[in-house]
């Protein structure tokens, strides 16, 4: 990466939010002046108190940003950011000193220009200072318009710039109280969990509630879906309340085998119940068997008729797959049942 050839750093200058609209000389010229820096995992970018004294772009790579929320409580984390972000904008102008840490948790790649560069660009490049000041005073109106509907933000970022399981422990071990909300790509809820006193519920997720909701959550999250946590969100009167360990570990468990099995009999494959019956039924096993012989489908489809959450079904049909209680009408291979983990 830091041999990034100059196209390529042009590219993703302009790219990013920050510069977008910035005549192509200028982003050539910054392209030309930047340092691109390959970050190690869990890498310092900068830390509080330290003079702002350099520009930064993220090539590559989750930056995590903490800063002392509550006096005397410590630096907590605050947001992810990804590709495309710019940080320090406003401070090396100023050259005061920097509030938060900033760190590559599992490293990563910025470009970088140094202070007294910047300034010369500020005090040489009329289109550089104009484009630059204008976007500073943009983020400011948009902080001070948003302040009343995002001051219980805390945490927030995409999916794909993170570990879900990471960031749950992360709140709940610090006692923080609130709800972390899930969105999928079009900004529709797809689900949400509560936590409270280092527990967690209720739990949302469509229909599902509980430890359906969860793994659900966990096992299929939306793709390019977002996450927020907020301390300001309204918690559903239920008792449910839960450890998070355990289910952390049941999710783990079930997205393996569930990630296993999708690939080996997809969810469109149409299922047929055989006329055998299990030995010891369950209340699940009864639901699949009467959904298939009502409407011949696939394990998707049937998954979403049912109270539980998909990788619980699609693990429950494995094994009647494997007991020839099911069958398929196509020629997909099922692990045996020597693979088995129930």
């Amino acid at each position: 990466m830091n041999n990034m050839r100059q196209e390529d750093l042009v590219r993703a200058i302009a790219d990013s939010p920050f510069f977008k609209g910035m005549v192509p000389d200028v982003r050539a010229a910054l392209a030309g002046q930047g340092r691109v820096v390959v970050h190690s995992h869990g890498e310092m970018l900068f830390r509080p108190k330290q003079p702002a004294t350099a520009l930064y772009l993220v090539l590559e790579g989750v930056v995590e940003i903490c800063r002392e929320v509550d006096e005397g409580e410590g630096l907590k984390p605050v947001a992810y950011i990804g590709p495309g972000t710019v940080l320090g904008e406003s401070k090396v102008i100023t050259g005061t000193a920097l509030k938060s840490q900033a760190r590559f948790p599992e490293g990563g790649c910025t470009v970088q220009w140094s202070r007294p560069l910047v300034l010369r660009m500020v005090y040489e490049s009329r289109d550089f200072s104009l484009h630059y000041l204008q976007n500073i005073a943009r983020r400011l109106e948009g902080t001070f318009a948003s302040l009343d509907s995002r001051g219980g933000s805390n945490l927030g970022g995409m999916l794909d710039h993170f570990d879900l399981p990471t960031i749950l422990q992360t709140v709940v071990e610090s006692a923080s109280n609130g709800v972390v909300e899930i969105r999928d790509k079009e900004g529709d809820t797809f689900g949400a969990i509560y936590t409270r006193d280092r527990r967690v519920g209720p739990i949302l997720c469509g229909t599902l509630s509980g430890e359906e909701a969860f793994i659900e959550i966990m096992v299929s999250p939306p793709m390019g879906g977002t996450f927020r946590f907020s301390t300001t969100g309204t918690r559903h009167e239920t008792e449910d309340s839960y450890h998070l360990q355990p289910l952390l570990f049941e999710a783990v468990r079930i997205q393996d085998e569930y990630k296993r099995f999708a690939g080996e009999v997809p969810p469109g494959a149409i299922l047929h119940h055989t006329g055998r019956l299990a030995e010891n039924s369950t209340r699940l096993i009864d639901q699949i068997l009467k959904q298939v012989n009502t409407r011949p489908s696939g394990w998707g489809a049937v998954a979403e008729r049912l109270p539980y959450s998909k990788g619980r079904v699609a693990l429950m049909v494995r094994e009647l797959l494997i007991a020839e209680i099911l069958a398929t009408e196509v020629n997909y291979q099922v692990g045996g049942a020597d693979e088995r983990e129930f």
